[in-house]
């Protein structure tokens, strides 16, 4: 046996075996159970190993894999090994096992020594009340502390959950920084510095005789934040912004030299005083977590490991930790080693280096296993660069890479190696198989783009059944919970008895009959007939349905009434029982009600069989005998974090907070970002990795026509092989509705597709304004003066980081026209209102902004902020009115448009 070893092992070439043929061969060699440190990612995967381990040994001489793969780790004969394996089961069977996730083990190393950093060893583990804890942090802040608080976020223009979100951040990365004291008086004298040149060049062009219109307006300024962010700022000379070719000269090029190197002086000082003044902070907020965590004796997952990180960098002697430990485990195996954190390197680096340079008489070994092409955890602290980094720093590791595939059939690996082998810069091994046939298809679907996205899919699962593929032999791998939430109910639709599970994390609150059952309580408890018909409309029943609801909900506790009308609605299954699980937390109706959208707690799926459609991520680990693989149906977030951190391998090179424009003038700046965008690519290709190599028979991939994910593998439109029908013949299901499937067209894609809208800084600016007067209006309680302005002060506090002061000034200004309009306090008067209204209609949700009722009428007002007029304003408000008289079953209803102008109030009926 090689006693210290790397596997890099690809999707399916059996890591999980190499790891089980370790363990049992140490066991055969001496090693005990309790001595050997089996560390895992997922609590899943920790019991899945034991499983595997336990039944390798029960059935050990019947797997001749297995068996073989024994012999030649132990140098033992079949004989000797077999003769061993009563003894073995039992040893297993009977031994405290040390198979851990690196959480858990890091968590018991915690309770073990807690004591030394006076935090009781019974702490639970859960999530931080993000609401409690920054509202308590805020009040135990003094008043320096406070003030340099909101300077910062006055500086930044962050509200205070963006800061909160970047301590959570440094907490996790659990990197310092030297806090450098910049008084922000010297930012304002450099931009004076960074002025003075630029009033030169100013000056010398607009005095230029070649100086065009163009010129003249690009040094059209008088201030510096008028100044930066001007294109010609990032030239290296003035002369190569052609604007200024004309006027360019020696003096001029020198004033332009002088310029960009205050500009640089401005943007160091800049960032080194954002980034000191944000690391100040987070001292505070650390300091305070971890004293709150105390009283309330728990703890987060990162608290944990930065404790832990604590305690041996500081609190208690490392060599004193590690005998103890060492006294245990004499025999490390690491799973998913790609996925290890930076910080639990650290936490496992001394017992890691202990065996590596301990005695090397005494058994002990090192063995991980793990794969960076399957690294699609950086997001969460995974540092795929650490497998590399141990093996290359350890000379006695020995690095084995295993290539070949188990899992899919030959034509998916060979088109998965065509993709991924030609990828520059991009550690691939050529894949073997040992399965002859597949299919692959790639279809190129314009629909994915469109509101009936999931329509051809549904059309490939009819085709995929017609076809001799067991339902159940179906996974759908998508990119978000969003995607697997919204394709689950529209495949309900079209196949409704057809069993589906789903693996992954959606709210409960957002699961279709836990939604009804809420309907259903607020429409008992506050008499509206708006939520009688969103429970109808989500249960399936016509509009104006008379329900069963008699209930009395001062009588019962809020469980009761739960399963009371789930039963009548005869809407029970394992969501609603969860929600009566944890409806425990509200003590009353009133706080249901009230509180019920806040509730943050996870849907559940009992199928244990049936199609199933989960996230990619989700299916990292599994394999499925037929894989449909959608594209990216919205676009990725963009990374809005304000701090970039570089590393040179694994080791911390820098940290900055992230400014506009900086990549120009700082050189390290640049090479850091650069860094950071090819680690993204990096993290895309994984991902689609891991997607490509989960199929073992056939694999269908639907793409977009364009901004498709597949473009970064240069993926075209192709059908190789033929379909693999499913051994297993049992059905899920009883019928399938009937679906068109029409052949689809894998040539070249004609259709001309719409540009995008530009989407510039005044489109946003109204749509925030939009935003900023909706919110207003819906916070009046009366339309008069009074209210006006305490609903002002209320969206100045939710929109000031993107309106200015002259904005909430001209939205004063209109709402002012607004509660003195005749016409429009003729409509409000003696009338019952509700603002901001929500309506299911036509499985569409809707938001009324007002909706009033008087004598026995109904009127609806639709707001708009915009001066032009259009047709689809006059549709919107005409959906409105006919889903009320279907609701409400009357022709007394009224719609107007409302257009608030910043001179006038116009109100025209629909």
């Amino acid at each position: 046996m090689k006693k210290y070893l790397a596997l890099k092992a690809s999707a399916g070439s059996g890591k999980t075996f190499a790891l089980t043929v370790r363990y049992i061969t140490l066991m055969l060699l001496g090693a005990k159970p309790n001595e050997i440190l089996t560390l895992t990612f997922t609590n899943k995967a920790a019991n899945e190993m034991s499983e595997r381990i336990y039944k390798t040994l029960l059935t050990l001489g019947d797997d001749e894999a297995y068996l073989s793969a024994i012999v030649e780790q132990s140098n033992l004969s079949k004989q000797d090994i077999l003769g061993k394996k009563s003894f073995l089961v039992k040893s297993f069977s009977n031994a405290t096992l040390s198979i851990f996730t690196i959480d858990k083990f890091i968590n018991k190393i915690l309770r073990e020594f807690c004591g030394y950093i006076g935090i009781s060893d019974d702490f639970e583990i859960k999530v931080d009340d993000i609401e409690a804890l920054s509202m308590k942090f805020l009040q135990s802040l003094n008043a320096t502390q406070f003030e340099t608080l909101i300077d910062f976020s006055h500086y930044e223009k962050k509200k205070f959950n963006s800061i909160f979100e970047l301590f959570k951040n440094l907490l996790e990365k659990n990197e310092t920084v030297d806090i450098v004291n910049i008084d922000a008086k010297l930012i304002d004298l450099q931009k004076q510095n960074v002025l003075e040149f630029a009033f030169k060049i100013k000056e010398q062009i607009s005095n230029c005789n070649g100086a065009s219109a163009s010129a003249i307006k690009a040094v059209d300024f008088e201030t510096f934040d008028e100044l930066f962010g001007r294109t010609w700022l990032e030239k290296e000379t003035l002369a190569d912004y052609s604007y200024f070719k004309k006027c360019a000269n020696d003096i001029l090029e020198n004033h332009f030299f002088n310029l960009k190197e205050q500009i640089a002086i401005y943007y160091k000082l800049r960032a080194g005083y954002s980034l000191s003044k944000l690391f100040e902070l987070y001292l505070m907020f650390k300091e305070f977590k971890f004293t709150f965590n105390k009283n309330k004796n728990y703890l987060e997952f990162n608290d944990i490991s930065n404790l832990v990180y604590e305690l041996l960098s500081t609190k208690i002697d490392k060599d004193f930790l590690y005998f103890r430990l060492d006294s245990s485990f004499s025999h490390i195996l690491m799973d998913e080693f790609q996925d290890t954190s930076l910080l639990q390197y650290k936490i496992l680096e001394p017992l890691i280096k202990e065996i590596l340079a301990g005695d090397q008489t005494k058994f002990k070994t090192f063995f991980y296993v793990g794969d960076t092409k399957q690294s699609i955890y950086r997001f969460r602290g995974g540092k795929r660069e650490l497998f590399d980094y141990v093996a290359n720093t350890n000379k006695l590791l020995e690095v084995e890479v295993l290539n070949t595939n188990y899992r899919s059939c030959e034509n998916i690996i060979s088109y998965v190696n065509s993709l991924f082998l030609n990828i520059p810069n991009y550690e691939y091994f050529e894949q073997e198989s040992v399965s002859k046939g597949g299919y692959i298809e790639v279809i190129v679907d314009e629909k994915l783009e469109e509101d009936d996205k999931y329509e051809n899919i549904a059309s490939k699962i009819a085709q995929l059944l017609k076809e001799g593929v067991n339902s159940n032999d179906i996974a759908i791998l998508t990119y978000t919970n969003d995607d697997v939430l919204n394709l689950y109910y529209y495949l309900k639709q079209k196949f409704p008895s057809l069993k589906i599970s789903t693996e992954m994390t959606s709210k409960l609150i957002n699961q279709q009959n836990v939604k009804a059952v809420i309907n259903a309580i607020k429409y008992l408890y506050f008499k509206e007939e708006i939520y009688k018909e969103n429970l109808n409309a989500l249960i399936g029943k016509p509009i104006l349905n008379e329900l069963d609801l008699t209930i009395e909900l001062e009588e019962k506790s809020i469980q009761e009434v739960i399963k009371e009308l789930a039963s009548r609605l005869k809407i029970i299954d394992e969501n609603i029982i969860k929600l009566i699980e944890v409806s425990s937390v509200f003590s009353n109706i009133v706080d249901f009600v009230y509180e019920i959208d806040k509730l943050d707690s996870n849907m559940e799926n009992s199928e244990s069989v049936g199609l199933q459609i989960l996230t990619i991520f989700k299916s990292k680990g599994l394999e499925f005998n037929t894989v449909i693989l959608l594209d990216r149906i919205k676009r990725k977030n963009v990374d809005k974090s304000s701090l970039l951190f570089e590393y040179e391998s694994v080791q911390l090179k820098n940290i900055f907070y992230k400014i506009k424009g900086y990549e120009n003038y700082n050189k390290d700046y640049e090479k850091a970002l650069s860094k950071e965008k090819a680690l993204s690519i990096e993290d895309e290709i994984n991902i689609l990795y891991v997607a490509l190599t989960r199929a073992k028979n056939n694999m269908i991939i639907f793409k977009k026509s364009k901004s498709s994910v597949f473009d970064v593998l240069n993926m075209k439109p192709t059908q190789i092989g033929t379909i693999i029908q499913s051994q297993n013949i049992s059905k899920n299901y009883e019928k399938i509705e009937k679906v068109l499937y029409t052949a689809m067209n894998l040539g070249t894609q004609e259709k001309q597709i719409s540009k995008e809208k530009e989407f510039d800084e005044n489109h946003l600016k109204a749509k925030y304004f939009g935003l900023a007067t909706h919110y207003c209006l819906e916070m009046m309680n009366e339309f008069n003066s009074d209210n006006l302005l305490y609903s002002l002060n209320l969206s100045k506090t939710r929109y000031s980081n993107f309106l200015d002061e002259i904005d909430f000034l001209d939205i004063k200004n209109r709402l002012s026209l607004l509660v003195k309009n005749e016409q429009f306090l003729s409509l409000i008067k003696d009338s019952e209102f509700i603002t901001e209204q929500s309506l299911v209609y036509k499985e569409e949700i809707r938001i009324i902004d007002l909706l009033l009722f008087k004598d026995g009428n109904y009127y609806i007002i639709d707001y708009k902020t915009t001066k032009d007029r259009h047709l689809e304003h006059i549709a919107q408000v005409a959906f409105y009115k006919k889903a009320i008289k279907d609701i409400f079953q009357t022709q007394n209803v009224f719609s107007y448009l409302l257009y608030l102008q910043s001179n006038e109030v116009q109100i025209s009926e629909v």
